[in-house]
C-alpha cells in the first residue's frame, strides 16, 4: 500500500503562513440529513447531496480559508444524535436503546475535489464501498487517493456506542489540517431499536434484557448465502470475508462465510437486523418510522508554521497481523464452555502490526518505513461485553495506552448504569483515549511493531464486535523544514 502524505498545497502553506491572525477557540456545528427508520432497519450510507445545501460548511467558516493563505486547524470535536420538534425546533437527545450508532466516518474538503473522488468510483462498487466501509473507518480509502485527488481528509472511525464519552480532543500542536474547506459528507451506520416503536425480537435470549441484540447485526432468515459464489443476497460481501492467516487459525466463526452468522456484511444500508417474516408486510412498512440526526460541533483554529499535521495510524486490528491497515475488522466472541469459572469466561485476542503507514515497495517516492513520526492520539474501539483493551510496544513490552471496565467506570472502558441519555444502563457508554505532547510524545519508526491485546466477555456468544485502535500520528519534520 503506498503511504499518505499531506496534499501539496498544505505543505507548501506550511511554509508560507507566518503572518496570519491566530483566530483560537472558533467552532461551527452542523447537523446531518434526517435518518428516517422503521424498527429493526439499518442505515449506513454517505450523505452526500450537494444540491439541497446539507453538506455545505457555515459561509464565515468557508470565506476565512477560501483565498487559501490559510489553514483551518481542527483541534478536536463533540457529537450527539438528536430528535428535533418540527414545531418549535427544539433537541432532545437520543438514547443508545432507541438508536444505536455502529460507527461514523466523515469527510472534509472542497466541493469539486469531493465530487471528482465520488465520480472516480460511481462505477466501482468496491471502491465506492471503500469509503464508506470499513477502509473508511480506519481512513484507508484517503492513504490510497490523497496525492492523487488533493480531496482532503477524512476523521471519525469506528466510534459508535461510546460516541458521548470518547473525547476528541488532539493535543496542541497536533491538528487535523484543511486546505480550502467548504464541504463535509458524513457516512453514519445506525440502528433503529427502539421497542417502543415494536417488539422485542431476541431478546429472551440475550443475557441483558436492556440492552438490545440488534446491535450485533445478526443474520436474519432473509439474509441468502451462496457459499460457492462467495456472495450474501447474491453480491460478494464487501468487504471481503477475511482475517490474517494468524487470526484466522484461531478458527473464530468471523472469518469463513460458511460460520458467518452476523455482524456488518448482514448489516448493509436498508437491510433490516430483525425477522421480517415477523412483519405484517416484508418491508415493515407497519412499523412506525422514527427520524433522528447526526449533530457534530468542531473546534477549530488557524494553522501556523508550528502547528503538526496528523494522520491515521497504520495499526491496530486484531483480525490483521504484520502488516498495515485492517483486515476482516469485526470478529465473533464464541462462547466459553458450560462451567467455566466466570473469571476464565473470557475470550482473548492479541496481534501485532506496523503503526504507520509506509511504501513497501520503495516505487511510489512514499513514505520510508525509517521515517518518523511522534504517536499523539490512540482511541480505543470496543463494542458490547469488551472488558479491556491494551496497546503495548511490541520491542519493549511496555503499555502506552489501557483502558479497562471497572464498577466506577474509572478505569475507561464505561458501562451504563442509569436511564439518562449517556448512562444507557447495560450499555457500552464510553472509551476514553490516551494523549501524548511535549516531552511524552512517543517517538517511533513508521515500521516499528505495536501490540494489541483484547479482552471480552464471553459467557454469552457475540457477533460483528471490532477490537481496534484509531490512533493518531503526526510525521516528524524533516531536514528540508517542513512538515509534510
Amino acid at each position: 500500500m503506498s503511504s499518505l502524505r499531506v496534499s501539496l498545497p498544505i505543505v507548501l502553506l506550511m511554509s508560507r503562513v507566518v503572518a496570519v491572525a491566530v483566530g483560537q477557540g472558533m467552532n461551527f456545528t452542523v447537523w446531518s440529513a434526517p435518518v428516517r427508520l422503521h424498527y429493526g432497519e439499518v442505515h449506513n450510507t454517505m450523505q452526500w447531496d450537494p444540491r439541497s445545501g446539507i453538506n455545505n460548511l457555515p459561509p464565515d467558516v468557508v470565506n476565512r480559508y477560501a483565498a487559501g493563505d490559510r489553514l483551518m486547524a481542527i483541534t478536536g470535536f463533540d457529537m450527539d444524535m438528536v430528535r428535533v420538534d418540527k414545531v418549535s425546533g427544539k433537541e432532545t437527545p437520543v438514547p443508545l436503546n432507541d438508536h444505536y450508532l455502529h460507527h461514523y466516518i466523515l469527510g472534509f474538503g472542497g466541493q469539486y475535489p469531493m465530487q471528482e473522488l465520488l465520480d472516480s468510483v460511481k462505477h466501482d462498487s468496491h471502491m465506492a464501498h471503500m469509503l464508506t466501509g470499513c477502509h473508511g473507518m480506519k481512513r484507508e480509502t484517503l492513504q490510497r487517493f490523497q496525492v492523487a485527488k488533493s480531496y482532503g481528509t477524512q476523521l471519525g472511525s469506528a466510534a459508535g456506542a461510546e460516541y458521548r464519552h470518547n473525547p476528541q480532543r488532539f493535543p496542541a500542536p497536533y491538528r487535523l489540517l484543511l486546505f480550502k474547506p467548504e464541504v463535509w459528507a458524513p457516512t453514519l451506520h445506525i440502528i433503529n431499536t427502539n421497542t417502543s416503536n415494536s417488539n422485542t425480537q431476541g431478546r429472551n435470549s440475550w443475557p441483558d434484557p436492556k440492552v438490545s441484540p440488534l446491535l450485533e447485526c445478526p443474520c436474519t432468515p432473509q439474509r441468502i448465502f451462496n457459499l460457492t459464489a462467495g456472495t450474501i443476497d447474491g453480491k460478494p460481501a464487501d468487504p471481503p470475508i477475511h482475517c490474517s492467516k494468524q487470526f484466522a487459525a484461531t478458527g473464530n466463526p468471523s472469518c469463513n462465510l460458511s460460520t458467518y452468522v452476523g455482524g456488518w456484511r448482514c448489516c448493509e444500508h436498508g437491510m433490516f437486523v430483525i425477522d421480517t417474516n415477523q412483519c405484517a408486510f416484508p418491508d415493515c412498512r407497519d412499523k412506525r418510522v422514527d427520524e433522528v440526526f447526526m449533530k457534530f460541533t468542531f473546534y477549530y483554529e488557524d494553522g501556523v508554521p508550528e502547528t503538526r499535521n496528523i494522520e491515521a495510524a497504520a495499526c491496530c486490528d486484531v483480525t490483521q497481523d504484520f502488516e498495515q491497515g485492517n483486515e476482516n475488522i469485526e470478529h465473533d466472541v464464541p462462547a466459553c464452555a458450560s462451567g467455566t469459572p466466570v473469571k476464565e469466561c473470557i475470550f482473548v485476542a492479541e496481534n501485532v502490526q506496523p503503526l504507520g503507514y509506509y511504501d513497501k515497495t520503495g516505487k511510489t517516492g512514499g513514505y520510508k518505513p525509517s521515517d518518523l513520526i511522534d504517536l499523539v492520539f490512540a482511541a480505543p474501539h470496543l463494542h458490547y461485553a469488551g472488558i479491556s483493551i491494551e496497546l503495548i510496544d511490541h520491542a519493549t513490552n511496555e503499555t502506552l495506552c489501557e483502558v479497562h471496565q471497572s464498577e466506577d467506570n474509572q478505569g475507561g472502558v464505561m458501562y451504563g448504569h442509569g436511564t439518562t441519555v449517556g448512562d444507557e444502563e447495560g450499555y457500552l457508554v464510553g472509551l476514553r483515549p490516551c494523549t501524548w505532547q511535549g516531552s511524552q510524545v512517543r517517538r517511533y519508526t513508521r515500521d516499528h511493531l505495536m501490540r494489541t491485546r483484547v479482552v471480552y466477555n464471553a459467557s454469552t456468544y457475540h457477533t460483528g464486535v471490532m477490537s481496534l485502535w484509531l490512533s493518531e500520528v503526526s510525521p516528524v519534520r524533516q531536514s528540508r523544514g517542513i512538515i509534510v
